[in-house]
This record gives structure tokens, C-alpha cells and sequence, in this order.
């Protein structure tokens, strides 16, 4: 009993000498903190997502957006899936051809900020059907990268073995 009083006289005085310390580091403007909006849209009542949460979204994708992060991804599936298929050498050109059509549809940060506004675009927003002409726009150019990968996904059906196609098949996903 003697012994668990002075241990826990230094508990407290190290947990009081400590207190400030973590009350600065709350208030740091340097501290390194994560993204400022949950990983999942809350859902309110009837099923719609909180609209201060998607225009934070909106406004991340206005200041960070560049596209990058989704091509490798993209990418490293892309890379996954030819080894998965076993890609031999005289399918390359029809594979790269696939890969370029599908990396092609990875928005850039100049269609993102098309479609969500520009960082410094008036807070009234834009003109009257500004931003569905823009989406107009948008859907016209992706009309034709849409054509390409549907030549390149014929060309690569074309190139591959019976064994190669039944391995590129995804298994339909079901709810149970």
C-alpha cells in the first residue's frame, strides 16, 4: 500500500506536467490531420446525402483534383488483370491500345473543375445552364474516348485465346 502511493504521486504529477502539452498540439496549425470530410457521405433522412458534406467534397476536388491518384490505380488494376490473362507479345499493341482508351477516361483536373466550378468562380455560380453546358461538353469528348475503347476492347477480343477471354471474364457481383 505505501509503495502505490508515492507511484501514484508521480502518475499525476507527470500527467499534470503533460497536459499542456497535448492541449498545444490540438491547437497546431502545423499538425499533420486528415482530410476534412468522412470517407462515406453520411446518409440523413430519406435516403439523400447531407449537402454540406457533398459540397465539401466538391470543394476538395476544386483544390486537389489532378487525376493522378486514379490512373495509378487504374493502372496498377490494368497491370493486374494482364497478368492475370497472361498477355503474351504479339497481344501487346492491342493490350496497350485498351489500356490507353481506358486510362483516357480518367478525368483531368480542368473537366473536374468544369463540372464542379472553378476554386475562384462566383459563389451565385455560373451563368444560366452554364454548368450543363459544360457537362454537354464534357459528355461529347467522352462520347469519343467512348468509341475508342469499344474499337480497342474488339481489337483485344480479337487478339486473345478462348483460354485468355474466359480468364478476363468478372464475376458478376450478387446481394445476398
Amino acid at each position: 500500500m505505501k509503495k502505490l502511493i508515492p507511484l501514484s504521486l508521480v502518475a499525476g504529477v507527470t500527467l499534470a506536467a503533460v497536459m499542456p502539452f497535448a492541449a498545444v498540439s490540438q491547437d497546431n496549425p502545423f499538425a499533420i490531420k486528415g482530410p476534412a470530410y468522412p470517407p462515406e457521405l453520411p446518409i440523413v433522412f430519406g435516403g439523400v446525402p447531407d449537402i454540406y458534406d457533398v459540397a465539401e467534397r466538391l470543394d476538395h476536388l476544386r483544390h486537389f483534383y489532378t487525376g493522378k491518384a486514379a490512373r495509378f490505380r487504374l493502372a496498377g488494376a490494368l497491370s493486374s488483370q494482364e497478368t492475370a490473362i497472361g498477355i503474351r507479345a504479339d497481344q501487346q499493341d492491342e493490350w496497350r491500345a485498351y489500356t490507353a482508351a481506358m486510362l483516357a477516361l480518367v478525368p483531368d483536373a480542368g473537366t473536374v473543375r468544369a463540372l464542379a466550378g472553378a476554386p475562384d468562380e462566383d459563389p451565385a455560380g455560373p451563368e444560366a445552364f452554364g454548368r450543363i453546358e459544360a457537362l454537354a461538353d464534357v459528355l461529347s469528348v467522352y462520347g469519343e474516348k467512348g468509341a475508342a475503347l469499344k474499337t480497342a476492347v474488339e481489337n483485344l477480343r480479337a487478339a486473345l485465346t478462348e483460354e485468355q477471354l474466359e480468364a478476363s471474364r468478372f464475376p458478376r457481383l450478387t446481394l445476398r
